[in-house]
């Protein structure tokens, strides 16, 4: 009996039909992934962009008989949908693709930054898939995306350590928050083009925003540390409006406050940050002033903004 599925029981014919056809089934996929790669290259709709960017970013290009020698890798992708949905929303100019030498590998600079710092993304292989954007030189992942369950999560951990230890010394202030705005600004597009899921997380301005900190039982000297500093600094530090905490105003309408936000009896610290526009977070307070930067550096283990921990546990 032939079988289709054994080429023993082939005659030479039969052998070289199901071998062509093979070869027909790897040029096909690759002209799928040519399609794909105009798509995400080349349209101007935002569901377009994305519906080809999912699908390549779990593309197989290669078959048993057709192999193409010269591929990106999954995650560049991610790169090019990053970089063409800011160039949607106009702000293309504030990123730069570059393509390494001899192979084929993107990597991304933020155009305020420059050369000091360059991004691509890792994908994650573990069941929770998405990837994570990464400086490369640091290894810092400053946030997770995943395009299958429309989810964007920004990392504390990452954003402090960047740029608010790493870059402090050798970036201005304004350069650093002209550079967070670009990721900031990809999140929000996605959030409001695709209905993403976005934790702004340190980053967040809105006055709602109640920072949680790594300490649930938050010890008595950091806030007292808080009213020494302050002090020094000509800034007056006083009780919290609701009897435990602190609360500080920093200027132009800048308020911060540190309490405990108990619920159902367990203790919760947070940070929040009000203004009369809701232009300020947490990380621009970080930026702006030089002693509460200090103070919350040198509190880290006890006051670091928690991030999503299933994605940065």
């Amino acid at each position: 009996m032939i079988n289709e599925n054994d080429p023993s029981t082939l005659t030479t014919s039969g052998r070289l039909l199901n071998y062509n056809n093979a070869i027909k089934d790897g040029l096909q996929t690759g002209l799928r992934f040519t399609e794909l790669m105009d798509q995400l290259i080349k349209t101007t709709d935002p569901d377009e962009l994305v519906t080809a960017a999912t699908e390549l970013a779990d593309f197989t290009l290669d078959s048993d008989f057709v192999t193409f020698p010269h591929q990106y890798s999954h995650a560049d992708y991610y790169l090019l949908f990053m970089s063409r949905m800011l160039e949607l929303h106009d702000q293309g100019k504030h990123v730069i693709l570059q393509s390494r030498d001899h192979h084929e590998e993107l990597i991304q600079q933020l155009t305020p930054l420059g050369d000091r710092g360059t991004f691509n993304f890792r994908v994650e292989t573990s069941e929770n898939g998405g990837v994570y954007y990464r400086e490369r030189a640091t290894g810092q992942s400053l946030f997770y995306l995943n395009l299958e369950r429309k989810m964007f999560r920004f990392n504390s951990h990452a954003l402090t350590q960047l740029f608010i230890i790493d870059l402090h010394d050798s970036v201005p202030a304004d350069t650093i928050k002209a550079s967070v705005g670009i990721l900031v600004d990809f999140a929000r597009y996605l959030k409001e083009d695709y209905g993403y899921s976005v934790d702004f997380n340190i980053l967040d301005a809105a006055n709602r925003q109640n920072y949680a900190v790594r300490s649930t039982d938050l010890p008595a000297g950091v806030v007292d540390r808080l009213f020494v500093m302050a002090a020094q600094n000509d800034y007056m530090l006083t009780n919290g409006v609701n009897g435990n905490g602190a609360e500080i105003a920093l200027g132009r309408g800048i308020v911060v406050d540190i309490f405990n936000n108990q619920l159902d009896g367990q203790p919760e610290w947070v940070l929040t940050v009000h203004d009369d526009d809701q232009k300020i977070s947490w990380f621009d307070v970080l930026l702006r002033f030089d002693f509460m930067r200090d103070w919350y550096l040198e509190n880290l283990t006890e006051l670091e903004i928690t991030s999503d921990p299933l994605i940065f546990g």
